[in-house]
């Protein structure tokens, strides 16, 4: 009787750590679709934009050779970019302690899995809006000024739609 109540408690045991291991995997998933999704904004997208407001700005010198080349990597992320929200990624749903920067946590509202389609055609819309921005950059900075400002509204109907306004750091 001992030796079956043993191997019951064992039994138990094991699979009690076999399933910690498949939800910690899981979460680790989660965290990192996270964090790539983050990294693609802040490491691509947000230098790439960086660069070509200030070069209308005037903060930098124009160049198309640059501006065409910061569009161009814009362009190449939201193909990657949609396929990193898996179901649990929304705001909230990745605990933050398993995050430890700060600025890599989710903002991502529900609504994204409410109505994935729409994210997906918003995020195809920056795909050609920043090809556009980049083609445009030969013609010169008036006109890369227009396909840029017309990009950036493809960005702000996004973060107004499907992202959680970060809260001001002080």
């Amino acid at each position: 009787m001992q030796k079956l109540m043993m191997l019951m408690v064992c039994a138990c045991v094991s699979v009690a750590i076999c399933s910690a291991a498949a939800v910690s995997a899981e979460d680790e998933d989660l965290v990192a679709a996270v964090k790539e999704r983050r990294d693609l904004m802040k490491k691509t997208v947000q230098p790439a934009a960086t660069l070509g407001g200030d070069m209308i700005k005037g903060k930098k010198p124009y160049d198309a050779t640059e501006a065409a080349k910061a569009m161009n990597a814009i362009s190449g992320v939201p193909d990657k970019y949609v396929t990193l929200f898996p179901k649990g990624t929304e705001h909230g749903g990745v605990a933050d302690s398993q995050i430890a920067e700060e600025d890599d946590r989710s903002q991502a509202k529900p609504e994204i899995w409410e109505d994935f389609a729409d994210f997906k055609k918003i995020a195809m819309k920056l795909k050609d809006a920043s090809a556009k921005a980049a083609g445009a950059a030969e013609q010169g900075k008036g006109t890369f000024t227009a396909a840029f400002n017309d990009m950036t509204k493809v960005c702000k109907e996004c973060h107004e739609s499907y992202r959680e306004t970060p809260p001001k750091k002080k």
